[in-house]
């Protein structure tokens, strides 16, 4: 939810609230404007004198001169420091002030992360109100909601506020609790230091539950003398995801060991995780760590690689200096390696300290390409770098893998002729039908994840022609010259292929297959046949109904269309056209010793033509289901 537009929601403090259902930011600039202008209003309320006590019971606290008021409404007030802290001297307190009024300018430019930083350190010298309201508004607008609504919790529990303030932040608190998971870890030695996307979350078992924004993140789980668990785990809002952190011991591992060059006592970190202080030796698998030094405030080294070799000491000596600046490395996608100047600092979210100067952040996953980032750093800066990385479509990862496959499919055949000579001789006076019929195949097939694939089909067709009043000639037994006349004739083609196919699938959601099969056709053709003749007598007679069936062998080629659509992961349904080519190896031809009545002129036989063409070519549009194993 945008805090810009959203009524009655939580909105920087020490500014004005908006007159009008306008957008939240544009208001919001014209407020900080105008309360950085008044100076005073921004004020940080002071802390109670050295020694005083607390307030009494039921007393109103002292008013804070940074709360929003409205014409003719009580100012709002921030909780005081409690008595038994030590008192914060003048001048953090107008340090803390400076660096507020900083985070408002900031906060104007919709500079989020840096404004975040003012208003943190703000509270860091000198806890108020104002300053963790705004840190929390800062914290949600970076879609770090995890530490937003832990920073809204601290703002409801340690102030003292408006009523209309502590509903607004209680609504922010019930949505952001919709946008953060729980990570609950389970099987981890007691004592294991767990961090989340580059955040050290305390030891196992946690005091308190692990609340990560929703989302994907980086688990590590390290105790020394055991190997880590790494593990990438997704988190959606309200959701409580467990992870099996189950560590098992070192059975290949080195030892390292970090000293300090000047003989400081400094915090150690190897892969991210505090393992303990200078001078430190520990038992860790075999393979590259990162290692570094942290003391208090900036001091501390930079990234080092430690490589570790079975049964063997490796020792590091190290200079902890003060880093100055600081950098945070957000890499997409999420459980990508970090590199900082080629030292690989881990998997996912990267903070730390560096020095001023140019430093190079490498950022690497399988199936992507390499990112690559040379960032500058000033005394003091705090940047943060987002690195999206681009696929790498000819990477093994994104190539699919084989599989085989099956399809049916059902298929409407349209001839415009079945060809041969009996349809040559449908002159001017003859009427003669589209050839009309089906087609149904199975095809199994084997495709390469580029989408590259052979196969065999099997199937079987029919089609049927009607011609009606062609020319046509019978010829009486013992005479020389035939009797002229008409002829109908019904044909039906029926038969079986088998060939080999050649195709290439692509697409995802709405695949097409693009195939070219051939084999052959076996079947036989029918043809039943009715005539009209006129005997040497010059008399007319009808001659009776006889059925000739002959065999045509056909070489057939069937490229082939398909638009589909998937269902699921494994099945497939379609759209299709396909041309079927049929090429004549054994034409089919009319028996003539079929003998039948020639009225007056005794016995006749029909002349031998041929009743299928040399090509006939039929269109096949149809529907397919198909299956990937």
């Amino acid at each position: 939810m945008d805090l810009r537009t959203r009524r009655g929601g939580s909105r920087p403090l020490s500014l004005a609230r908006r007159p009008r259902a306008a957008p939240r930011l544009r208001a919001l600039s014209a407020a900080i404007a105008a309360a950085v202008a008044a100076g005073p209003a921004l004020a940080q309320p002071a802390p109670p004198a050295a020694g005083a006590a607390p307030p009494a019971a039921g007393a109103a606290p002292a008013a804070e001169a940074g709360a929003p008021a409205r014409e003719g409404a009580a100012p709002a007030t921030g909780a005081a420091v409690p008595a038994e802290e030590a008192p914060v001297s003048e001048t953090d307190r107008q340090v803390a002030r400076l660096h507020f009024e900083k985070g408002l300018t900031l906060l104007r430019e919709e500079a989020w992360g840096p404004a975040l930083a003012e208003f943190l350190l703000s509270r860091k010298l000198f806890p108020t109100r104002v300053a963790t309201n705004n840190a929390a508004i800062a914290l949600r607008k970076l879609q770090r909601y995890d530490e937003a609504l832990e920073m809204f919790e601290t703002f409801l529990r340690d102030f003292t506020m408006s009523a209309a303030e502590r509903a607004a932040a209680q609504r922010e608190i019930a949505e952001l609790r919709a946008l953060v998971g729980t990570l609950d870890i389970t099987n981890a030695e007691p004592g294991a230091s767990i961090v989340v996307s580059g955040e050290e979350r305390g030891q196992y078992p946690p005091v308190k539950p692990i609340r990560v924004a929703a989302g994907t993140h980086v688990l590590r789980v390290f105790k020394e003398g055991y190997e880590p668990v790494e593990t990438r785990v997704d988190v959606a809002g309200g959701q409580t995801v467990t992870v099996n952190a189950k560590l098992r011991r070192l059975t290949r591992s080195g030892r390292l060991r970090v000293v300090e060059r000047a003989g400081k006592t400094v915090d150690v970190l190897v892969d991210n995780v505090v393992v303990g202080q200078t001078p430190w030796i520990g038992a860790l698998s075999v393979g590259d760590h990162m290692v570094a030094l942290r003391g208090a405030g900036k001091l501390g080294t930079q990234p080092t690689a430690a490589p570790v070799k079975p049964q063997e000491l490796t020792t590091l000596s190290l200079l902890a200096e003060d880093l100055d600046a600081s950098l945070r490395v957000d890499p997409t996608p999420p459980g990508a390696s970090v590199w900082i100047n080629s030292v690989n600092v881990g998997n996912g979210v990267w903070l730390g300290r560096l020095k001023v100067g140019t430093h190079r952040v490498e950022v690497k996953a399988d199936g992507f390409v390499t990112g690559t980032r040379t960032v500058t750093l000033q005394k003091g800066q705090r940047q943060s770098l987002d690195m999206g990385l681009e696929r790498d479509e000819d990477a093994d990862i994104w190539r699919k893998p084989p599989k085989i496959t099956l399809d049916v499919s059902a298929s409407f055949l349209l001839a415009p002729t079945l060809g041969g000579e009996i349809t040559d001789g449908c002159d001017s006076g003859c009427s003669s039908s589209l050839g009309l019929g089906g087609l149904g195949m199975i095809h199994g097939g084997y495709e390469l994840g580029s989408g590259i694939g052979v196969g065999i089909e099997l199937g079987g067709l029919f089609a049927a022609q009607q011609l009606d009043e062609r020319s046509a000639a019978l010829r009486p037994v013992g005479y020389r010259d035939p009797l002229d006349g008409t002829a109908s004739d019904t044909l039906r083609l029926g038969g079986f292929l088998a060939g080999a196919t050649f195709g290439y699938h692509f697409g995802e959601r709405f695949p097409a297959l693009l195939r070219l099969g051939a084999g052959v056709l076996v079947g036989e053709v029918r043809d039943e046949r009715t005539g009209r003749f006129r005997t040497t007598g010059g008399e007319s007679f009808n001659t009776f109904p006889v059925v000739d069936f002959a065999s045509a062998t056909y070489f057939y080629a069937d490229p082939e269309v398909r638009l589909g659509l998937r269902l699921g992961e494994r099945w497939e349904v379609a759209g299709s056209v396909k041309l079927l080519l049929l090429i004549g190896l054994s034409k089919p031809k009319w028996d003539r010793t079929i003998e039948l009545a020639a009225a007056s002129d005794g016995i006749g036989t029909y002349e031998p033509e041929s009743l299928m063409g040399d090509f006939v070519l039929m269109i096949a549009p149809g529907a397919s289901l198909r299956y990937q194993f």
